[in-house]
């Protein structure tokens, strides 16, 4: 499931990670404060690291800072404050296989992309995105093992645009009040800024969507690669 790069972005690619075609390596980018946040967006998008690099962090000179200004400062997010220091990723692993490498973190600080925000619902050439083992394919287990996953992914998939209407319906956004310009609380329906009504309507659709991401990643299997 390794990302094809064109022979353009490769090139830009080799100036900021140790290597392209790995799913194993270091992000050398320059600045510190674009490999902590390339980190953390990372965790919530299901694009490669790579490729939001590509897509959102070359492109804009100022990504990095911008980033941390709002999450870090406005959000007090912990787990974007550890990002300090040397970033290497590992993608393409197992939910178990992760949970090894993190029992060992005694002076290590993780970061995985997260089932809370992330939906695993989208196929990558036709497959959905769990392990397959290569000793356990070849065996006589390999037809009852990947029809479980599918069936698992397939229920998952299957569920989440209902439970996200299910919670909209029943938690809508004239429950919520959202700071506006003035620095006051008020509901949607009282905000008269563009910019204020804009920013009240993407809070609302990135809480509920993780909202039902969390009630239903307990259907994805611990094959699931991350």
């Amino acid at each position: 499931m390794q990302e094809k790069f064109s022979s353009s972005e490769r090139k830009k690619l080799l100036k900021h990670f140790s290597n392209i075609d790995n799913s194993v390596f270091v992000i050398t980018t320059p600045k510190q404060v674009d490999r902590g946040a390339l980190m953390s967006r990372y965790s919530r998008t299901d694009k490669t690291m790579r490729r939001v690099f590509l897509d959102e962090f070359l492109k804009n000179q100022n990504r990095g800072e911008e980033f941390y200004k709002r999450v870090l400062l406005e959000y007090g997010d912990d787990s974007v404050a550890e990002l300090g220091g040397a970033q290497i990723a590992i993608e393409g692993l197992s939910n178990i296989a992760v949970k090894k490498i993190e029992d060992r973190r005694i002076g290590l600080s993780y970061l995985e992309k997260s089932s809370r925000y992330v939906s695993w619902d989208k196929k990558i050439n036709g497959k959905y995105k769990f392990y397959r083992e290569p000793v356990l394919i070849k065996s006589r287990f390999a037809d009852d093992y990947l029809e479980s996953c599918n069936l698992d992914f397939n229920i998952y998939a299957k569920n989440v645009q209902p439970m996200l209407k299910f919670i909209r319906e029943n938690d809508p956004i004239e429950n919520y009040k959202f700071k506006s310009q003035d620095g006051i609380e008020k509901k949607i329906s009282k905000l008269k800024n563009e910019n204020d009504i804009k920013s009240a309507n993407m809070i609302y659709r990135a809480a509920t969507k993780a909202k039902a991401l969390d009630v239903l990643r307990g259907l994805l299997p611990a094959s699931t690669l991350t």
